[in-house]
């Protein structure tokens, strides 16, 4: 079932950072969150209306087959995913695409190809480009990229939602006294800003109604889950000579650090990854954190090619297009990926 999520208020998500008390007194936050707390918060919200929190992953809870097979950000209703990890912004503001040559030998990379940015023919100065993290891309632009063409306009996050903070204080249980250095400040995001709105799409397999009204994120704030009508995801693509590239659309957590696991049909040529994320999460059933993993993060994309260009491999390849990859956490929606050309 494809759903969107509205805030009714602010959010706040937080991220896998530690914090000491008496320390730090500026938190750490998020948006959009992980998609395991859209998940999360429709599986709470179905125990808490229908039985209790005690049901959860037993026989009884119908809610453990629900899984997040497509995520996006809802730009002014338009699906958006993050900027491609191999573009990046020039002096002016310009998304500028990278390119794909053999490995020259000049670096420590072992990987056979190698990923080079250029801008008027000449290899752009470090200086004057800079990583496209925060901006994000429409479908209908992503579209374009997957089908081997080249990405013209993208959006900052920033214009869509707005910064806030809360200070709070620590008190003593007992005597209602506040507690020394316990002084903070937590980020809240507001997604909206005077003429633009952010929500999110997800499509929730095995779920068969909508929660409604949900607790949503941290501080109990409150969203709306609705219907959701139009498509999320892309359409797949795979090169005639046998290359390709996937783009990682969700965090992925994979065993094998930073690599995929994609059929053996395919060689690795580069990889153009934008750092790791802290994923962890609470257990409300059992009452204590998850474990903490490192995901690679949404918008990274790895260049392949195919050891036999058959139509078998081909077909294995155009497989993995809109699945779940990850090694780990596949239900919450980890490790989406989108086949594309090169």
């Amino acid at each position: 079932m494809k759903i969107t999520i509205n805030a009714l208020d602010t959010l706040t998500f937080g991220v896998g950072k530690p914090s000491v008390w008496g320390e730090d007194t500026f938190g750490a936050g998020m948006f959009p969150p992980f998609p395991s707390v859209v998940r999360g918060a429709a599986r709470t919200a179905w125990l808490c209306e229908n039985g209790s929190v005690e049901m959860a992953d037993t026989d009884e809870d119908p809610t453990k087959k629900y899984a997040i097979t497509e995520y996006a950000l809802l730009l002014d209703g338009e699906p958006h995913f993050p900027v491609p990890a191999d573009c990046l912004i020039d002096g002016n503001g310009k998304l500028v695409q990278c390119k794909l040559k053999e490995n020259d030998g000049l670096s420590n990379l072992a990987d056979p190809c190698q990923l080079y940015a250029e801008t008027d023919g000449k290899i752009s100065k470090i200086s004057k480009i800079s990583s496209a993290e925060g901006r994000y891309v429409s479908k209908s632009e992503l579209q374009r990229y997957l089908d081997g063409g080249t990405l013209s306009c993208c959006v900052p996050l920033s214009d869509y939602i707005t910064d806030e903070s809360k200070i709070g204080i620590f008190k003593e249980r007992g005597r209602g006294t506040v507690k020394e250095g316990m002084l903070y400040r937590l980020p809240l995001t507001r997604p909206a800003t005077a003429q633009k709105n952010a929500s999110l799409a997800a499509n929730i397999e095995g779920m068969d109604e909508i929660p409604g009204l949900t607790r949503f994120g941290g501080e109990n704030k409150v969203a709306n889950f609705t219907g959701y009508g139009g498509g999320i995801s892309p359409c797949g693509n795979i090169g005639e000579d046998g290359r390709f590239k996937l783009y990682i659309a969700t965090p992925a957590i994979f065993k094998g650090g930073f690599k995929p696991p994609v059929p053996d049909c395919a060689e690795l040529l580069a990889a153009a990854v934008c750092g790791y994320d802290s994923v962890g999460g609470f257990d409300m059933k059992n009452r204590r954190p998850k474990p903490m993993r490192r995901a690679v993060r949404a918008g990274s994309v790895f260049y392949y090619e195919l050891t036999q260009n058959t139509p078998a491999n081909r077909e294995a390849i155009l497989g993995l297009h809109g699945s779940s990859i990850g090694d780990f956490s596949r239900e919450d929606g980890f490790g989406i990926c989108y086949v594309g050309k090169i």
